[in-house]
């Protein structure tokens, strides 16, 4: 049960990775990123999510700090695409690849083009 209570308890970082777990294809990383095998705070459906959270009005992402990301992700079986899911107050971000964005927007247009065809040939 969660009561108010124990939400207070919570540190800001701890809420923002459960929250990511219970996203629909979440999963919240075990010992989130103090295991070797356990890399980074969560998964998300093919992305490997390491969580920020900031009451600032900005953050930072460094090159440096997002190929790291990169890395483990790729080495992470099945081999997982990096992000970061970043909270500014009360403003939820993801930041990923270029390129992976570009992929995921073209194949849900192939999909959509897909589910036309078949509703085109349906009486």
């Amino acid at each position: 049960m969660d009561t108010p209570w124990s939400r207070a308890v919570r540190t800001r970082h701890e809420r923002q990775e459960r929250k990511i777990g219970n996203l629909p294809g979440g999963q919240k990383q075990v010992g989130s990123g103090r295991i070797w095998r356990w890399k980074r705070d969560g998964i998300l459906f093919a992305f490997l999510i390491e969580a920020r959270t900031t009451t600032k009005k900005s953050y930072s992402i460094s090159a440096e700090e997002f190929k790291e990301i990169q890395k483990e992700a790729l080495q992470t079986p099945p081999g997982l695409l990096p992000a970061m899911q970043i909270d500014i107050s009360d403003v939820s971000l993801m930041a990923i690849r270029l390129v992976d964005f570009n992929e995921l927007h073209n194949r849900i247009l192939d999909l959509e083009a897909q589910l036309e065809d078949a509703q085109k040939d349906v009486p």
